[in-house]
């Protein structure tokens, strides 16, 4: 497991990988890739593997070659980071160290400033009105070009956001409409605490725009805002239907009061949050036509990162989660335990997550005031569970995001024990699965491409980055989207990192729109 989270050296110039098999011709774009992958600077490390500085991954796919380069993202936290030769910016569970710099005065008035939020975007990659941008759970977008890597401009919705409300921070994972509105959660604490849904429509491309940047948040509006019943709580995706929002409020909050005083007190992020297993988790369904709360569930806690798909079915609301018992895994992710364990070792205490499907009943009659339960299904329980063991999930976006859907991609064990090193096909209404699994190569998310002229959900490839370790090679691999078999994979002559999320841009720019088929 150390190998995978290593320190990796960025290859700017594009060397071309040897393929394998045979990559559909039609497959021609460039797989994104993002992630941490520098966990050392100078004499100093990051705890956290949320943490690493961003590099960001360009497999380019061209007539059945690929080709390969990678790029740190040159981020404040990495150029100042590279200057001070020490980390510059506290991170989700790295506390900022001491400025050696700064006398003992100096350092000790530095403790009662607000802490300054990281802008390391090295969780996913996002396209909006046709550009491309670094995104993580911050309030910071750095617009990057798709083919050298390099950072190009840098927005921070806390300071960037129109009119007089600040924006604390937003997901990685927003959604789009059919009319190309782009959708995302953020929060604002001005007032306190407030979860705003935010709208930014499409802008339409003219030949004035060639190489010129946008602001990403140009006519953005708040579509909705609500209060939370509990404290400011973790959030990383939500959920979108034709007629409704829906977000969950997991129990894993913040402690406001530690976060402003986490310079002094020597903490990180992670730090400033806790479990609290009194409260459960609850939905909130907003009607998207008005933005209002028309509906909210209580059930039993659980933790989640991902959403996988949710759908109206009649009065109700079927939505996919992929959800943990509690927050340890997120505990789990710190470099001292994933380093330390083999490959079949970091279950111990490490969960597995659980495809559940939840049933939101809507009631325009009911009070949208009450916390109501969710109905049981037969076993008692009110969830059901599709699949054990799988994160990182993908859909068809565009063929399902939003509709019944059939099938999901993931990442998974091979076996009980195992980290996160097969790839699963689900067939959520038959809850069968296929899997594709190779000893010491641990894949990234699965990315969907649809085939061109597609009529059947998964008539198409699935796309991964592989890395291998023990001397193993890292590879593109290429999937048959129905069988799941191996079709192609191109290997990488060098090192590469173990990337998060990314999102799959076809070479012509008609067919970009928001392309969710490859987000996560």
């Amino acid at each position: 497991m150390e190998e995978l989270y290593r320190t990796v050296k960025e290859q700017v110039k594009p060397i071309e990988a040897v393929v394998e098999g045979e990559i559909p011709t039609w497959l021609n774009g460039s797989l994104l890739r993002n992630g941490p992958a520098m966990y050392e600077v100078g004499p100093e490390a990051y705890k956290h593997w949320f943490d690493g500085l961003g590099m960001l991954q360009n497999f380019k796919l061209e007539n059945g070659k690929v080709t390969y380069c990678s790029r740190y993202l040159r981020s404040q936290a990495f150029v100042l980071a590279e200057q001070r030769r020490g980390i510059a910016y506290a991170e989700f569970g790295t506390p900022l160290p001491p400025d050696p710099c700064k006398n003992i005065f100096a350092r000790f008035f530095s403790y009662f400033s607000p802490p300054e939020r990281t802008d390391n975007c090295s969780i996913s990659v996002v396209s909006m009105n046709g550009q491309t941008y670094a995104s993580s759970d911050s309030p910071f977008l750095i617009g990057f070009d798709p083919s050298s890597l390099q950072a190009l401009s840098e927005y921070n919705i806390r300071n960037d956001f129109p009119g007089p409300v600040r924006m604390f921070s937003m997901t990685p994972h927003p959604h789009e409409d059919e009319e190309g509105n782009i959708y995302n959660v953020a929060v604002s604490l001005k007032k306190g605490t407030r979860y705003n849904i935010t709208q930014v429509p499409p802008r339409p491309q003219t030949p004035q725009d060639e190489g010129r940047a946008h602001h990403p948040l140009q006519d953005v509006k708040i579509v909705s805002t609500f209060v939370p019943k509990n404290r400011l709580c973790y959030y990383h995706s939500f959920a979108m239907t034709p007629n409704y929002f829906v977000f969950i409020e997991n129990p894993f909050v913040v402690d406001v009061w530690a976060l402003l005083t986490m310079k002094i007190r020597g903490r990180s992020f992670h730090e400033c949050m806790k479990w609290d297993r009194g409260q459960p988790s609850r939905f909130y369904v907003i009607e998207r036509i008005t933005g209002k709360v028309v509906a909210q569930f209580k059930t039993e806690n659980f933790f989640s990162f991902h959403h996988v798909n949710a759908y109206e079915s009649e009065s109700d609301i079927i939505m996919d989660v992929c959800c943990y018992p509690d927050a340890r895994i997120v505990h789990q992710y710190y470099l001292h335990h994933l380093r330390t364990r083999g490959e079949h070792e970091v279950s111990k205490g490490f969960p597995d997550a659980a495809l559940r499907r939840y049933r939101l009943p809507i009631r325009p009659s009911e009070s949208r005031r009450t916390w109501q339960t969710l109905p049981r299904f037969s076993d008692g329980r009110d969830y059901k569970v599709l699949y054990y063991g799988v994160e990182l999930p993908q859909i068809n976006y565009r063929f399902a995001n939003g509709k019944p859907y059939r099938f999901m991609y993931g990442v998974g064990p091979h076996k009980h024990g195992d980290f996160l090193n097969q790839l699963i096909k689900v067939d959520v209404l038959g809850k069968e699965a296929k899997t594709w699994y190779q000893p010491d190569c641990y894949p990234s998310e699965p990315v969907f491409v649809a085939a061109p002229g597609a009529e059947a959900e998964d008539e198409g490839v699935i796309i991964s980055s592989v890395v291998g370790v023990r001397g193993k090679k890292s590879f593109l691999l290429v999937l048959d989207g129905r069988t799941f078999r191996e079709i192609a994979r191109a290997t990488v002559q060098c090192p590469m990192a173990h990337s998060l999320h990314g999102m799959f841009r076809p070479r012509s720019p008609a067919l970009l729109g928001l392309c969710r088929e490859a987000w996560a």
